[in-house]
C-alpha cells in the first residue's frame, strides 16, 4: 500500500511541475516516524533520475539507508533502476547518535554539508529526515535547517495534523509548502524492529573492516561528555580528516600504552588521513549492534 501511495503521490507532484531534474533546488521531506517519507523520497528520485542526476541526503540517523546509522549520508542517483541501498555513498557526516535528541547542531551541520557536497553533481536535491517532530526543539531544528539550506519545496507528510506546530513557523518563509496525507495503514515498526535494522546496517558497514592504532597525541579529540578511558571502549567515533570531512566511522575496541593509543575498527581507509576523532554518545558491539 505504501509503495502504491508513494508512486501515485510522486507522479502527482511531478505532473504539477513542483519538481524537475532539469531545475535546481532542494526538496525537504518532513514527517513523523513510519509515515512513508523514505518511500516517497525514493519514488521521486527514481522518476526524476530518468532526466538527470538527483542528489539524496539521508538525515534519518536512526534508520539510515545511505551510509551507516548515527551519520548523515548522501549519494547521487542517475539510474531509475538502481535501489537506494545499491547507491555508492558519496559522503557521510558523523552525528554521534542514532537520535537527533542532544545532537541538533551536529545533525544540522551534517545536512548542510551533505547539501553542499551533493550540489556539485546534482541540481535537484531531496532530503529525507528523521521523525523528530514533537516539541519546541523539533520546531527550532527544522526552522533553522530551513534558514540554512533554503529549500524551494517542503513536503509535510502527516497522518493527521502532527506537524502543525512546525508548519506554523515554516509558513512564514518564502517557499512552497505541500501537505500530504499518508495512508493510515502504513506499518509502524516496533522498537525491537528498528534496533534490528540498525544492527544489520552496522554489521554490513563494518563487514570488511580493519583494526587501526591511532595515537591520541597525533590527533585532535572532540568529545561532548567527560569520559574516562574505560568509557571509550566500544564507542562509535567519527574519523575526520584535516578538511573537516568524515572519512569513516569506527568503533574503539581497545586501549594501549596507558591509554595513549586507541585501537579502532573501521572500514578500509588510509589512517594517515585521520586528524580528528569525534567521540560519539553510543557504544556498539563488534558486530555493530548499537547499545
Amino acid at each position: 500500500m505504501s509503495l502504491d501511495w508513494a508512486d501515485k503521490t510522486a507522479q502527482q507532484l511531478l505532473d504539477r511541475g513542483l519538481l524537475s531534474a532539469k531545475g535546481a533546488g532542494i526538496c525537504l521531506i518532513l514527517g513523523a516516524v513510519d509515515t512513508g517519507k523514505t518511500t516517497l523520497a525514493i519514488a521521486l528520485a527514481k522518476r526524476l533520475a530518468a532526466s538527470g542526476p538527483i542528489g539524496i541526503v539521508d538525515a534519518d540517523v536512526g534508520q539510515s539507508h545511505i551510509g551507516p546509522p548515527a551519520a548523515v549520508g548522501w549519494a547521487v542517483i542517475d539510474n531509475p533502476q538502481v535501489e537506494l541501498s545499491q547507491l555508492p555513498v558519496a559522503g557521510i557526516a558523523f552525528v554521534g547518535d542514532v537520535t537527533p535528541v542532544g545532537h541538533l547542531l551536529q545533525l544540522t551541520a551534517g545536512i548542510a554539508r551533505g547539501v553542499q557536497q551533493v550540489s556539485q553533481a546534482a541540481g535537484l536535491i531531496i532530503i529525507d529526515t528523521p521523525g523528530f517532530i514533537q516539541g519546541p526543539a523539533a520546531a527550532a531544528l527544522w526552522w533553522t535547517v530551513h534558514q540554512i539550506i533554503k529549500p524551494a519545496l517542503i513536503l509535510a507528510v502527516q497522518r493527521n495534523d502532527e506537524l502543525s506546530d512546525i508548519l506554523v513557523g515554516l509558513k512564514t518563509f518564502s517557499c512552497r509548502l505541500e501537505q500530504i496525507r499518508c495512508p493510515l495503514d502504513i506499518p509502524v515498526k516496533s522498537p525491537p524492529e528498528r534496533r534490528r535494522y540498525r544492527q544489520n546496517q552496522f554489521a554490513e558497514y563494518f563487514g570488511d573492516s580493519c583494526l587501526y592504532n591511532i595515537n591520541l597525541e597525533d590527533v585532535a579529540v572532540q568529545c561532548g561528555r567527560r569520559l574516562n578511558h574505560e568509557g571509550l571502549l566500544w564507542r562509535l567515533v567519527g574519523l575526520r580528516d584535516e578538511k573537516g570531512s568524515d572519512v569513516a566511522i569506527g568503533i574503539i575496541t581497545d586501549l594501549q600504552q596507558d591509554g595513549n593509543v586507541v585501537v579502532v575498527k573501521a572500514p578500509r581507509l588510509d589512517v594517515r588521513q585521520v586528524r580528528c576523532l569525534v567521540i560519539g554518545d553510543i557504544a556498539a558491539d563488534i558486530a555493530g549492534a548499537a547499545g
